[in-house]
């Protein structure tokens, strides 16, 4: 939650601002019926609540966004860059043709495939078979691209958690794009939670979703 309280001006506005509240429902409350006054307080604290939860606030960090303004600023000249994020539908056909389309338009693909640990074997440290698995994806994925004349880059990602990939590959050479490729949402993890979300709103660039299915590509 944010510190309303940023300056001794503000400090000054919510005193007087209570003061008067708190005279207007005692007021109305002598004049009127005490309900009166009871009901003003109440619609002032619930407006207040409402104001908290509904604006954004301007001190909160995003550093999805500090990341990828790090890496704009030293990215080559180039065509636009797509930053890929997907590891188990990265061999589906949904994902593949439009890998292919945005090459053919001229954009750089960089993918990160950050590994997909159970949580068992992420506490116990032992996460060797989802690495190999994010590599073995990665290097079908970037040997497709190759035979098929598309120029791809990539990366398996942290192993932490899936935005701590994408922060760290938006920071090394920034992006014009996320493309991120997910299962459906009854199957997805990172739907579940809310990766997607978080993306959309920390980014200032275009973030799109693609829906794939795991049937591998021909």
């Amino acid at each position: 939650m944010r510190n309303p309280v940023r300056s001794e001006a503000d400090a000054f506005h919510i005193v007087i601002g209570c003061g008067v509240v708190i005279a207007a429902a005692a007021i109305l409350g002598a004049l009127l019926n005490p309900f009166v006054g009871v009901a003003l307080l109440l619609g002032a604290v619930a407006g207040a609540l409402i104001w908290e939860v509904a604006t954004p606030d301007p001190d909160r960090r995003r550093p999805l966004r500090e990341a990828a303004a790090i890496g704009s600023r030293s990215a080559r000249e180039g065509g636009p860059r797509v930053l890929v994020v997907a590891n188990r539908t990265l061999a589906s056909d949904a994902l593949r043709t439009e890998l292919a389309r945005r090459a053919q338009d001229g954009a750089e693909l960089r993918i990160v495939a950050p590994i997909l640990a159970s949580r068992a074997h992420y506490f116990a440290s032992d996460i060797d078979r989802e690495l190999q698995d994010a590599r073995d994806r990665l290097r079908e994925t970037l040997d497709w691209a190759g035979a098929n004349g598309i120029a791809a880059t990539g990366t398996v990602g942290d192993p932490n958690v899936a935005l701590g990939a994408i922060e760290d590959e938006l920071r090394r050479s920034g992006a014009d794009e996320v493309l991120i490729s997910t299962h459906p949402p009854s199957r997805s993890n990172w739907l579940e939670t809310g990766i997607l979300t978080r993306l959309r709103d920390e980014l200032d660039i275009p973030v799109t979703h693609l829906v794939a299915e795991l049937e591998p590509a021909t």
